[in-house]
């Protein structure tokens, strides 16, 4: 699916990049953390702001939006922030597509 402005789609960036963030957030999350050992796969950034779109590589579809922190070690909840959509329409229609409209209305 599309993404509109400001969020971009990363399936075009190299390995590395992706996993450069899959590592960053797996080095952020503690054991108290919801998202903390669950698999994750990088599909989305927004181009205003540090967060990323993941998708939750666990079969249940769902995808969530972190607000990376780029800290060194983990960090307690509610950091790093998250919000999980119980699909990537659902993050659409709630998320992508308001914050669209923000975007082009600026």
């Amino acid at each position: 699916m599309k993404r509109l402005e400001p969020w971009w789609a990363t399936e075009g960036q190299s390995p590395e990049f992706r996993e450069t963030f899959e590592r960053q957030l797996e080095m952020e999350l503690s054991p108290k953390h919801e998202l903390y050992g669950v698999p994750v796969k990088l599909i989305g950034r927004h181009g205003g702001s540090d967060d990323a779109l993941f998708e939750l590589s666990d079969g249940s579809g769902r995808v969530t939006v972190v607000h990376m922190t780029w800290a060194r070690r983990p960090k307690m909840p509610p950091w790093p922030v998250t919000a999980i959509y119980e699909s990537f329409e659902a993050w659409s229609e709630q998320r992508m597509k308001p914050e669209h409209e923000e975007w082009v209305a600026e």
